[in-house]
């Protein structure tokens, strides 16, 4: 029901795709802008290195000398006088630049992710606005009305998930520095699908919380109350599925269309992740939502066990209403 919704609600809100795809374009040409003009300046120095030069005649050499009727060695590119040494030495002499650029670059990313996470907060409250009253909400309006509380968002969740991240890849280098590749691969991808998950689970209502409640973020983390918990596993099954379903988009998408496909399947990617944070949340609350214009979401304690028997009973008494109206009316005629 929740993964079927927010592939409903994506279909309804797809224009939602093209403004995360002309933003991300022009945030990721800033970003990768400034890393450009922090590394390359460093990298034609070492390419242009009378070091590099040697190395790229050595490996000419080589390669050469298959043709010849005395092959070469490669003593001569990683021997212990060899031009590889030779180009190591020279890196190893701008370690420090190179480590401040490195840092420079881990910064400009933690910057594109702040950016790009406050373009998904006025996407969601835009999402909101199309749910709760079916509103038309411009982005440019949401995205200065929500400027404030998407920054304080942004703050806590770009950290947060960023150290998450490197823990996650840490776990998959382990697993495929101590297993075979195949039994890595399969359980690398597994960590990395649970792992993406859990990380959906925990933090997938801190934005419905702030848009549609108007709930400050600290006032989230305490708002959780013992049925929020209990529907973290319905959630975490519904994000499971939802993860594996991202990756198989993308992978045939990018395979299929020598990744030109992935212009939009990845903007898309995350608006569906928004939609099915959105439907969460709306189900958690008890809340009905606009799923298109003729289809409003209802009975969100369908299927929930501790509300399942006053379920069948509410619909028993409508189905009775209905019957007994039925029959005033075929009296009232006759």
């Amino acid at each position: 029901m929740r993964f079927r919704n927010g592939i409903r609600l994506l279909s309804e809100n797809f224009k939602g795709v093209y403004r995360l795809l002309l933003y991300r374009l022009v945030v990721g040409l800033v970003a990768s802008a400034l890393c450009c003009a922090m590394i390359l300046p460093e990298f034609l120095e070492i390419v242009k290195s009378d070091a590099a030069k040697e190395l790229i005649s050595d490996i000419k050499d080589f390669f050469a000398s298959f043709l010849s009727d005395e092959p070469t060695g490669l003593d001569m590119i990683i021997g212990k006088g060899g031009s590889l040494r030779a180009l190591w030495q020279v890196v190893k002499s701008k370690a420090v630049t190179i480590t401040w650029a490195i840092v420079g670059c881990i910064v400009v990313y933690l910057l594109k992710r702040f950016a790009e996470t406050v373009a998904y907060f006025t996407t969601g409250s835009i999402l909101n606005d199309k749910m709760a009253t079916y509103a038309e909400t411009p982005f440019f309006t949401s995205f200065v009305a929500n400027l404030g509380k998407a920054s304080v968002y942004a703050l806590v969740y770009v950290p947060a998930v960023f150290v998450f991240d490197v823990i996650t890849i840490a776990i998959c280098y382990l697993i495929l520095s101590t297993v075979n590749v195949f039994l890595g691969l399969f359980l690398s991808m597994t960590v990395i699908v649970v792992c993406q998950a859990l990380k959906l689970t925990f933090t997938s209502l801190w934005v419905p919380a702030m848009t549609a409640d108007n709930r400050r973020l600290r006032d989230v983390f305490k708002a959780s109350s013992w049925s929020d918990y209990k529907q973290k596993g319905k959630m975490f099954s519904t994000y499971v599925v939802c993860v594996y379903a991202i990756i198989i988009v993308n992978v045939i998408g990018a395979l299929s269309t020598f990744f030109s496909a992935l212009i939009l399947t990845v903007p898309a990617s995350y608006l569906f992740l928004l939609c099915v944070h959105y439907v969460n949340y709306y189900t958690l609350k008890g809340k009905s939502y606009f799923i298109t214009y003729e289809k409003i979401a209802t009975n969100p304690d369908r299927g929930d066990r501790e509300h399942f028997f006053d379920y069948i009973e509410t619909a028993e008494k409508e189905d009775t209403t209905i019957e007994a109206s039925v029959e005033q009316k075929e009296t009232t005629n006759e």
